[in-house]
């Protein structure tokens, strides 16, 4: 479904060359929930980003269906990121749309006639368990009602693909395994694979099926989420899984500061909608 050979990916910055990803190799099958884990700063969010090239590698190739992202044309790789969807932590609605609005206008701008297309964002916020809620403004839902309404709205192009970055991060304990229950009845319902960002071992623990650990923009391991559980190859890893334990002191620990991983250093982001309505692109700003 979707894979990485050789992802690299290096910001310019004032301080001098930051390496964000190193040379790493993933492969995320068809139907699967895929959790990528890392503390703050590891590389998670550009990783997920390089996945539907909003993020372009500096070396290496991204492949999705047998396809080089790669290689297409702009025109092209809009249309194949229709198959692809997006959340993201901030939920990144627009506030003047009320919910079926926010949910119906990736299709408005895909072509799609209004009538069809309010009935598709109907049935959607529905599936989400939002239908009484569809004409409610952002200011007016709570955190996770606002994240329905991201899901939705991510699913409006019926993606074969799921990226998650990070979208609970913002909610509470209970709102976020509402929302994990919600993605896991989506992909077996819908067949829609899922890859989850997260920096919570408890995330991957309770929906993922395979996840891969990152670390200073490495992919220190990959397997089976039982198997990893059971069996952690890293310090990084042990450390995730047990956090309160002494004696974890990597070394040399660069933290990543393009995408705000970083919240003590990072820089002001300007984000907007694409073209497509569908994805954030984001300008870092340094002072």
């Amino acid at each position: 479904m979707i894979r990485l050979e050789n992802v690299s990916r290096t910001f310019e910055t004032a301080e001098g060359m930051i390496h964000a990803l190193s040379e790493i190799d993933l492969h995320i099958e068809k139907g699967c929930i895929f959790g990528v884990i890392g503390s703050s700063g590891a590389g998670k969010s550009t990783l997920v980003r390089c996945m539907n090239l909003l993020e372009r590698p500096t070396s290496g190739n991204v492949y999705f269906e047998d396809v080089n992202l790669m290689n297409l044309p702009e025109a092209k790789l809009r249309k194949m990121r229709r198959k692809i969807g997006m959340i993201f932590q901030q939920f990144n609605l627009l506030e003047q749309r009320d919910a079926i609005g926010n949910v119906r206008y990736p299709l408005e701008i895909s072509g799609v006639p209004k009538r069809e297309a309010t009935a598709k964002a109907k049935e959607l916020l529905k599936l989400v368990g939002l239908e009484e809620r569809m004409h409610s403004f952002p200011s007016q839902l709570s955190g996770g009602q606002k994240q329905r309404v991201a899901i939705a709205r991510a699913l409006a192009t019926s993606p074969d693909v799921l990226l998650c970055d990070e979208a609970t991060s913002a909610l509470d304990p209970g709102t976020t395994r509402a929302i994990l229950d919600l993605l896991k009845n989506i992909n077996e319902r819908m067949g829609v694979t899922i890859v989850v960002i997260t920096h919570e071992m408890k995330v991957v623990e309770q929906i993922c099926d395979k996840v891969a650990v990152i670390h200073e923009g490495e992919l220190v391991e990959a397997g089976n989420v039982m198997d990893i559980f059971r069996n952690p190859q890293s310090d990084v890893t042990r450390h995730l899984l047990f956090p309160q334990k002494e004696g974890f002191e990597p070394a040399g620990h660069q933290r990543l500061t393009m995408i705000a991983e970083d919240e003590m250093r990072a820089p002001k982001v300007k984000k907007d909608l694409d073209e497509t309505g569908l994805y954030v692109t984001e300008e870092a700003v340094w002072e």
